[in-house]
C-alpha cells in the first residue's frame, strides 16, 4: 500500500499576524470590560450623586429649613372671615389621616401623595375658569399650562385647589415636578420645576388669567418637611404666589418654596 503526503500549504504571514492581532485584541478587551463596567457605573453615580451633594453643601442653613414656623396665629386670618384653614383641626376635611405600608409605591405624579395626610382640595370660591398659563423667563418657561384643582404633575402644573386665584387677594399655590438639573427641560412638565430653586429675588414670574396678565417679583426662597401645610395658608392682606416642588432636585426629600408678591401696576 502507498502512502500519499500531501505538504501543507505554508501560511501566509499577513494572515497568521492578522489573526494574532485579532485574537490580541479580544483577550486585551475581556480584560478591560470589567474597568469599563465600574467605570461606567461610577459616571453614573457621580452624574446623579454630585448635582444632590452640590446642592446640599450650597444651601445656606437659612434656607434649608426642616421646619417652617408659621406666623399666622392659631385663629388664622381665613377662619376669622369665616374660611376655615387648610391647617385648622377645625376642618373635617382636612385631618384625615393616611396610613401608608412600608415598602408601599408613592405616586408623586398625583398631587394628593405630596403631603403626609390625607386632605382634598377645595374651592373658595365658583370659577369658570378651569386653566391659565405661567411664564418665568429666567427659566425659559414660556405659557405653561397650570390646571386649577388638578391632580396629574405629569399632565401640567397644578393649582391647589382652596388657594387664592391669580391677582386676588391671598396666595395662590402652584405645584410642579422636579428631577436632576442635567434633565432639565421647560416644555416638559415631569422636569419643569427643578431650577426653580436658582431664582433670584427680583426675578420676574407671568401670569395669564382669565385674560388678564399679571405680573409677580420673588422675593424669599426656603424649603420645608413634606408634612408642612403652612405654605397653603391665606392671608388677604396681601396678593402673593408660591411655587412648590421636591428637593434637591431629583429626590421627594424636601419642598422647595419660592414666594413672590404682584406688582401692582
Amino acid at each position: 500500500m502507498s502512502v500519499v503526503y500531501i505538504k501543507a500549504p505554508i501560511p501566509d504571514p499577513r494572515v497568521t499576524a492578522q489573526n494574532q492581532k485579532r485574537l490580541l485584541f479580544f483577550f486585551n478587551l475581556k480584560k478591560l470590560i470589567p474597568t469599563i463596567m465600574i467605570t461606567v457605573g461610577a459616571s453614573l453615580l457621580i452624574s446623579v450623586g454630585y448635582p444632590i451633594v452640590s446642592y446640599e453643601l450650597t444651601l445656606t442653613k437659612d434656607t434649608k429649613r426642616t421646619r417652617f414656623i408659621s406666623p399666622v396665629p392659631k385663629e388664622s386670618i381665613a377662619e376669622s372671615k369665616g374660611i376655615l384653614s387648610p391647617t385648622s383641626p377645625n376642618n373635617p376635611q382636612v385631618l384625615a389621616v393616611q396610613t401608608q405600608n412600608q415598602g408601599a409605591t408613592v405616586n408623586y405624579s398625583n398631587i394628593n401623595s405630596w403631603f403626609n395626610f390625607s386632605k382634598p382640595q377645595i374651592f373658595l370660591s365658583p370659577s369658570r375658569i378651569t386653566h391659565y398659563t405661567i411664564s418665568i423667563p429666567r427659566l425659559k418657561i414660556s405659557n405653561a399650562t397650570v390646571t386649577i384643582g388638578g391632580d396629574d404633575l405629569d399632565a401640567s402644573l397644578i393649582h391647589y385647589g382652596g388657594t387664592a386665584y391669580p391677582g386676588e387677594a391671598g396666595n395662590s399655590v402652584i405645584f410642579g415636578h422636579s428631577v436632576l438639573p442635567q434633565f432639565y427641560n421647560p416644555n416638559s412638565y415631569r422636569s419643569i420645576f427643578s431650577l426653580i430653586p436658582t431664582l433670584d429675588n427680583g426675578d420676574e414670574i407671568f401670569i395669564s388669567y382669565d385674560g388678564i396678565s399679571y405680573k409677580y417679583i420673588v422675593y424669599d426662597y426656603y424649603e420645608v418637611a413634606p408634612d408642612e401645610v403652612d405654605i397653603l395658608e391665606q392671608r388677604y392682606n396681601q396678593k402673593e404666589l408660591t411655587l412648590v416642588t421636591c428637593t434637591p432636585p431629583g429626590t421627594y426629600w424636601r419642598r422647595g418654596i419660592i414666594k413672590a408678591r404682584l406688582k401692582e401696576i
